[in-house]
């Protein structure tokens, strides 16, 4: 039943999500400006805000996607597959056929494993394509965002097995299917809410410094991570302490063209920290492994405690 209902939904999803990059697709073939769109024309402004409003009520959708889905699958799929054999006792008729306890688990957590892996990748593999629709300059998508990053790529199939063998592992070790499903959505959730920023966290970010009036020197699809102000000794300051320092001889509007150069030759320099668009993957591989190894490591150990008897 888990199984035909997480297709079902899927499938569901898939519609809705070629429906939706259908109509980008063509919205984006009839009006993407000609322009670079470097100045800000009416035509350029049009366009960006129409394909802002066909991603916002999809993408709201999406946007709970990270959270619910593992917690679901963790809940439904994997807590009930060792809890509910415990509960009702079926594990002492269960185990003792012919076919062994460890044939038995071995059969389960693969084959359901496996499946849940698939529908991790295949979450990303829909995703992918309707964000590219919309990936049709000017507009542009950034799959470093926070929105999409959890969606796209190997992190869905993680974050989906992840949460199935957490599930079974609770349920293996509270043997009530309640208990475990409870204890599953709450860690699902500490973890989502705990590792909602970290990838600005999982390389040392590369710096711009900005020494003069000029466009923004970060490349474009980068994840931001901070930005602050330097003087000429390298000494940090935040925007309002630069502010404070220059709202004698540069004044107090900071939204001007002429305080940015006031600022600039004073020998303030901005800096902005970033993670470059390369470094995607290894974000990917590295939440991968953070969810990955220590729920592999707990599900180990239950499936250790159930392979062995009780006196």
């Amino acid at each position: 039943m888990q199984v035909l209902l997480t297709t079902a939904l899927l499938a569901v999803l898939g519609a809705v999500l070629l429906i939706s990059a259908l109509g980008a697709a063509d919205f984006a073939a009839q009006n993407a400006p000609a322009t670079d769109c470097v100045t800000d024309t009416p035509t350029c402004g049009a366009y960006l805000v129409e394909m802002n409003e066909r991603t916002r009520p999809v993408g709201e959708l999406l946007g709970w996607l990270p959270l619910l889905a593992p917690a679901m699958i963790g809940a439904f799929w994997g807590a009930p597959l060792l809890a509910r054999e415990f509960e009702h006792g079926t594990h002492q008729l269960t185990w003792t056929q012919s076919v062994t306890r460890r044939r038995w688990l071995a059969t389960k957590i693969v084959g359901l494993g496996a499946t849940v892996t698939l529908g991790g990748l295949a979450l990303g593999g829909i995703v992918e394509p309707w964000l590219a629709a919309f990936d049709v300059p000017p507009y542009n998508v950034d799959r470093f965002d926070l929105r999409w990053f959890r969606l796209v790529g190997i992190v869905p199939a993680a974050w989906w097995l992840s949460a199935f063998v957490l599930g079974m592992a609770t349920g293996a070790l509270f043997r009530r299917t309640m208990p475990a499903m409870a204890v599953t959505l709450a860690v699902c959730a500490l973890a989502f809410f705990g590792l909602l920023r970290a990838p600005s966290f999982y390389a040392t970010p590369e710096r711009a410094v900005q020494a003069k009036v000029m466009d923004d020197p970060t490349p474009n699809d980068s994840l931001y991570v901070s930005g602050y102000w330097i003087d000429r000794s390298g000494v940090k300051f935040t925007s309002q302490e630069r502010a404070l320092a220059l709202a004698g001889p540069c004044g107090t509007d900071e939204t001007t063209k002429k305080y940015a150069k006031c600022s600039f030759s004073h020998g303030y320099r901005q800096v902005t920290e970033f993670h470059p668009t390369n470094r995607f993957w290894q974000f990917q591989w590295t939440e991968a492994g953070i969810l990955l190894i220590p729920a592999l490591t707990l599900g180990g150990v239950a499936v250790r405690r159930t392979l062995r008897p009780r006196i």
